[in-house]
């Protein structure tokens, strides 16, 4: 097993661990788990033994994290390659590690076999040549197989792709084949375009993608506007067939050697468009659908004051609102679409816990919601699921608000919530709703797990956060829009509620748009 990648994993969680050791054949990936630890200390007195090439690291440990573990490694074995695994809670810290060396991140939600091994065989330095088995490819289809991907060549391998007859080059992928049916081969596209286009060259690609064949096209640059009008005709023609297939074609390229930048930058994105636009039949570079700019981002932070003072129907149609923007904004990165709803599912689980709602249910299926969500093959798989969990919620939030908040208690509270700017007392509200104070103070308190005056000061402290992270308005000019007369009182009441004071808060807070 001299030949094989030696991999040390670290993480206090042993099913996580275990997990990431049972998961994998890692041996016939070219990888073997030489040993386990529970935090950086343990590891450290593990690396002289074991001697890894990689480390896969938490970050939250006990003892030394994998912050400081990160540091010292790179100090005393600056040869070992680290990959750090991540929560969400913890992304943006995580981007500090890069500065001491670490070679790569993966979330834990996104964390899957196939992802794992993809990402450590890019932060490995070379092959070992246990498995450097591969003969020097002969046919030119080898060859352009090999600038696609990145590959070096010789300088004859590079004389011999000069040989194309045309200055101008394309590549054309159809995405959505199926091995067992096959219904388009090379040979009939092949003939297709050549029915089409007059004096083009067509060259298979053999790369190993079972659902994807990739051609390249050599052609003149005056039969561009006949080669875009082809494309458009065949892949119409085939989805009028039924065939659920989608025909993507790269921007056009005057050098063989921009094969890979091509390939890359221009095809694998537009597969990755396909994502959000599964019934396009084609996609062809700069003919591409408009994306229409969101005016108006989802504000999280607002989001979660909506949760927190139970104003859940503005709040869960704000955000089914944005998440019907997301989807036609096809250019967004995959894996951070499915982390954002993934996200904003873990803040309203932990927010209704803490609200002592009934979070049980959604509890135990959370991590069977997240794996479908990262599986989803299109977008609109992975709304769905996040709309059955949208379901639950409303559904839990309702029993309780049937059950637990009389509709007089609704009132009060939205009373509250349109005028907390205002002096705000229980003689205030007794007056309006015709009310003892007495008995308004009993009522409020046995019916809100707040009473009167904790729960006023809960709101204003909520829209002042708003307002510190969104505008420059003095602490004196937030006091009195959130209904504080006194600026030193509201500093008082937010130092108590956030735990530090509004001027450090804003210093703090994310900029808001």
């Amino acid at each position: 097993m001299s030949g094989l990648y030696r991999v040390l994993v670290v993480d206090d969680e042993m099913l996580i661990r275990q997990g990431i050791i049972n998961y994998i054949d890692w041996e016939q990936e070219g990888f073997q788990i030489v040993g386990e630890a529970s935090n950086g200390n343990e590891a450290l007195s593990l690396i002289e033994s074991l001697q890894p090439h990689i480390i896969l690291t938490d970050v939250v440990m006990p003892g030394m994290d994998g912050i400081e573990l990160v540091r010292v490694v790179k100090e005393k074995y600056p040869a070992i390659e680290i990959m750090v695994l991540s929560s969400f809670e913890n992304f943006d810290y995580v981007r500090s590690t890069f500065q001491s060396g670490v070679a790569d991140y993966i979330l834990k939600p996104k964390l899957n076999a196939e992802g794992l091994i993809k990402t450590l065989r890019r932060i490995v330095p070379n092959r070992p040549v246990f498995y450097e088995k591969e003969e020097r490819p002969t046919s030119l289809e080898e060859l352009v197989k090999k600038r696609v991907l990145g590959d070096s060549l010789t300088s004859e391998e590079k004389a011999l792709l000069e040989g194309f007859t045309h200055s101008e080059f394309c590549l054309i992928a159809v995405c959505g084949l199926e091995n067992e049916e096959n219904v388009l081969t090379f040979k009939e596209l092949n003939n297709q375009v050549m029915k089409q286009v007059d004096q083009i060259e067509t060259l298979f690609i053999p790369l190993d993608e079972s659902d994807t064949m990739v051609v390249l096209l050599n052609f003149t640059l005056v039969q561009l506007p006949t080669i875009k009008q082809s494309m458009t005709n065949l892949a119409k023609k085939y989805k009028g067939l039924g065939a659920s297939k989608s025909w993507l074609m790269s921007v056009p390229f005057s050098s063989i050697h921009e094969l890979n930048t091509v390939y890359e930058d221009s095809l694998l994105k537009m597969k990755d468009y396909l994502f959000y636009l599964p019934d396009e039949p084609v996609l062809i570079h700069g003919s591409l659908p408009k994306v229409e700019k969101n005016s108006t981002p989802f504000d999280l932070s607002q989001f979660i004051d909506l949760f927190k003072q139970k104003n859940f129907a503005v709040a869960i149609h704000s955000l089914e609102a944005n998440v019907d923007v997301l989807t036609s904004h096809y250019t967004i990165d995959i894996f951070e679409f499915k982390s954002w709803l993934e996200n904003i599912m873990f803040n309203m689980i932990v927010l209704l816990g803490n609200m002592k709602y009934g979070v049980d249910e959604l509890e135990a299926k959370k991590y069977e919601y997240f794996a479908d969500i990262n599986e989803a093959q299109y977008a609109k798989e992975a709304i769905a699921r996040f709309h059955d969990f949208l379901e639950v919620v409303k559904r839990i939030v309702l029993i309780e608000d049937s059950t637990g908040c009389p509709p007089n208690m609704q009132r009060l509270l939205q009373y509250i919530e349109d005028h907390y700017a205002e002096p705000l007392s229980l003689s205030t509200l007794a007056d309006y709703f015709h009310f003892n104070p007495s008995y308004l103070s009993s009522y409020f308190s046995t019916h809100h797990k707040l009473g009167f005056s904790d729960y006023v000061n809960q709101v204003r402290i909520a829209k002042a956060k708003h307002i510190l992270a969104s505008s420059s308005a003095s602490v004196s000019q937030v006091s009195e829009r959130v209904g504080y007369s006194e600026p030193s009182y509201f500093c008082k009441v937010f130092k108590r509620i956030e735990g530090l004071s509004p001027g450090r808060y804003r210093k703090n807070a994310p900029a808001m748009n």
